[in-house]
């Protein structure tokens, strides 16, 4: 006679877990410290949540995956950068110098976390994959407030070149410890003349206007 499958027994975590959603704010920043802490190859979803102080049932539908926290950190940080606009008398370079300051302005208080995460993502090749996807995304919206022109094979270049700009910048703001970011500004003020040649040197740049110039 088949056997009668026994209820299971209520725990702390099934209660924990039937709590109402988690604030998503919260949930990222108890991933942040914990990635700083621990490290991304270290934290699970469920010490994501349990840091929250919720259970894995409720940031599950909010958050399937440490990546998607992550890039609702991103989401928090383009929410900052993107909220106000660049001064419109400026040049396209003096523009794209305020915005890429805003954004690492606005990483600076989880700097000791995206340290952990330059350490560790290049581990997990399928996660970091996922992020640069969304970072080549926040890099052509900062584009086109600065007003650079992103349509056409031209514009997929310049987003390429700012991409790579971020890439370089961040290696020195990881290492900036001044606390007016000296470092992080030299760099970005370096690459941005890199970016100024490599735009007069592009296809069809001669024939655009400076505003549609990358740099």
């Amino acid at each position: 006679m088949a056997q009668r499958r026994r209820k299971p027994k209520a725990t702390r975590a099934t209660s924990g877990e039937s709590r109402a959603a988690p604030d998503r704010a919260a949930v990222i920043d108890a991933a942040l410290s914990l990635f700083a802490t621990r490290g991304w190859r270290e934290t699970t979803l469920a010490d994501i949540a349990q840091a929250a102080g919720t259970g894995l049932a409720a940031v599950y539908p909010m958050f399937p995956s440490k990546v998607a926290v992550l890039r609702g950190f991103m989401a928090r940080i383009d929410a900052a950068v993107l909220a106000a606009p660049t001064d419109a008398d400026g040049t396209v370079r003096e523009r794209l110098f305020e915005i890429f300051m805003r954004r690492f302005d606005a990483l600076q208080p989880n700097r000791t976390a995206m340290q952990a995460l330059a350490r560790d993502l290049p581990r997990d090749p399928c996660a970091a994959l996922c992020i640069a996807q969304r970072a080549g995304r926040s890099l052509r919206a900062m584009a086109e407030l600065s007003g650079v022109r992103t349509d056409g094979p031209l514009g997929v270049l310049r987003v390429k070149a700012l991409v790579a700009l971020h890439l370089w910048v961040m290696r020195a703001w990881l290492g900036d410890e001044s606390a007016d970011m000296a470092r992080t500004m030299k760099a970005l003020d370096q690459g941005l003349d890199r970016l100024e040649m490599l735009a007069r040197s592009l296809p069809g740049a001669r024939r655009e206007t400076e505003a549609a110039a990358p740099g």
